[in-house]
């Protein structure tokens, strides 16, 4: 029985499964808490680089220009004022004296005009007519005084001989007078009705453009009729004198002594900023505006471009300084915001390869378009437009808008 309760032991041994050992459950959990302190530990650190990198750590922007040195071929600003362009003559309104249908009128607003080019067109045929009746008149007084010449004539003979009494050679002669004033007459009648003809052709008396119509294909002239708002009874348009285009500006009165008639001027329209004009003063108007304190001054454009300058217009103009000669030294000018004074020093901003550095200059003169340097930059330097306060030497920055400046 022993025996075979000992093999049955090792039977059952043998069919025993034998487990790992398993490590103690204080030891796993200390591994996983590491674990996940150092993922944590890792998520920080990339969010804390992030928001550095785009807070803090993040190169300042700063908007810069490029100076570059003139020597002097370039006239600076002394003045400048904003205006209207108009015309030597201002606007000119073009009308007819005589009543009618108009028949014809071939312009439109917009359309430029020469000397002469047909503005509208009257019917004429009652003025025709009136023409003809006073040429009819004129020959028969010529023909009256062809005889009443003969007439006289005759008189002249007979009175020497006896035939006719003093009477009668006065008759003679008082009528060859009168047929030789009526003649005069209808000859000026003529003269009358062939002018109310030609009234019926309006013509263009400048080289200009039209700026507005007063009257349509149709439309009857009388001083009882419709007419449009700034029109006259007898008003057919209004044109504007391009052959003398012109900017009109209020100045200060403080500063009239720095124009005179022919000083330089450039006018730049409003609407087309990359576009200049050369022109000169022209005209002071002899009164001044007491409540604005200005006086009103014209410059006219040399060379305007009838596609760009149109009457009304807003423009700019910008009164320059006397052309200065070349000199040796170049002229370099920032604008007046680059340039900061602090503890007596005078200074700028500049940029080079993304580094800002504080730089000590020499200020000129300065004019309306900015601060002429006599020392500390050089030609091509880029130079930060308005610094913020916050800048400090050897730092990296970004560049925003960067353009290229022209020293005055």
């Amino acid at each position: 029985m022993a025996l075979e309760a000992t093999r049955t032991n090792l039977e059952l041994a043998t069919l025993r499964i034998e487990r790992p050992q398993e490590q103690p459950r204080r030891k796993r959990s200390r591994l996983v808490s590491i674990s996940i302190l150092m993922l944590l530990t890792a998520v920080l650190g990339a969010a804390s680089y992030v928001i550095y990198a785009k807070t803090v750590g993040r190169p300042q922007t700063v908007q810069t220009i490029m100076v570059v040195s003139n020597r002097g071929g370039q006239p600076g600003v002394i003045l400048s004022g904003s205006g209207y362009v108009v015309t030597r003559h201002k606007y000119i309104t073009i009308g007819t004296k005589i009543l009618g249908q108009i028949v014809a009128e071939p312009i439109e607003e917009g359309q430029h005009v020469r000397i002469g080019d047909v503005l509208a067109q009257i019917d004429d045929r009652d003025y025709q007519a009136q023409l003809r009746q006073a040429a009819a008149a004129r020959d028969l007084s010529e023909a009256n005084l062809r005889l009443a010449l003969a007439r006289a004539e005759r008189a002249r003979q007979l009175i020497r001989t006896g035939v006719i009494s003093k009477d009668e050679y006065d008759t003679t002669m008082s009528a060859a007078e009168v047929a030789q004033a009526a003649l005069k007459r209808d000859t000026a009648a003529v003269e009358y009705a062939n002018f109310l003809v030609n009234q019926c052709r309006i013509t263009s008396p400048i080289a200009g453009i039209v700026l507005q119509k007063y009257r349509e294909l149709g439309d009857t002239i009388n001083f009882g009729g419709q007419i449009q708002a700034g029109g006259g009874a007898t008003d057919i348009a209004q044109l504007a004198d391009t052959d003398d285009m012109r900017a009109e500006v209020d100045i200060n009165e403080a500063d009239l002594a720095k124009v005179s008639l022919g000083s330089h001027a450039s006018v730049v329209p409003d609407a087309y900023a990359d576009r200049r004009f050369e022109a000169s003063l022209v005209k002071v108007y002899p009164k001044a505006d007491r409540q604005k304190g200005t006086v009103k001054v014209e410059v006219q454009l040399n060379q305007p471009d009838l596609q760009i300058i149109k009457p009304e217009m807003s423009v700019k103009v910008s009164f320059l300084e006397n052309q200065a000669p070349a000199t040796q030294e170049p002229r370099i000018t920032v604008p007046k915001g680059a340039v900061r004074s602090e503890e007596g020093e005078t200074y700028v901003w500049t940029v080079r390869e993304g580094i800002v550095q504080r730089v000590g200059i020499v200020r000129g003169q300065e004019t309306e378009t900015g601060i002429e340097i006599e020392q500390g930059l050089n030609d091509g330097d880029v130079v930060v437009v308005s610094p913020q306060a916050n800048l400090a030497s050897g730092r990296r920055v970004s560049v925003g808008t960067e353009s290229n400046g022209r020293g005055k």
